[in-house]
């Protein structure tokens, strides 16, 4: 389905911070599911994932070793949106099947090219 769109709407960029202009991802962890292994913290391109003790550099350069990481959450801005796109690629690593999607992410205005259909399938498991 090809929509049109004004020059205005082509040339204005959206604010990333603004939960107004920019729906982002909402993920939820399932604390009983999850075993804090921090694979989806790892795995997360965005590098949005995070846990109250441990980051992805740490997890990535050795810092933070073996055990449990805590249970994962979604890094908040400044102004309270996050950068998560809703990939799924942490839900499609977790091999607990801890998360799921609780909101999809949105772009505002000309990027609603990219934007994730309603029927958005889960991308394999490895």
């Amino acid at each position: 389905m090809r929509t049109s769109f004004s020059f205005f709407d082509r040339i204005r960029i959206p604010d990333y911070d603004s939960p107004k202009q920019m729906q982002a991802g909402e993920l939820l962890f399932d604390q009983e599911k999850c075993r804090q292994c921090g694979i989806c913290v790892q795995i997360c391109p965005g590098g949005c994932l995070l846990t109250e003790t441990t980051t992805k550099m740490d997890i990535i350069s050795g810092k933070a070793k073996g055990g449990k990481y805590g249970v994962p959450h979604v890094a908040k801005t400044r102004k309270g949106a996050t950068m998560c796109i809703a990939c799924y690629d942490c839900g499609a690593a977790c091999p607990h099947g801890a998360i799921t999607i609780k909101q999809n992410f949105n772009p505002g205005y000309h990027y609603k090219r990219l934007t994730q259909t309603s029927d958005m399938k889960y991308p394999l498991r490895y």
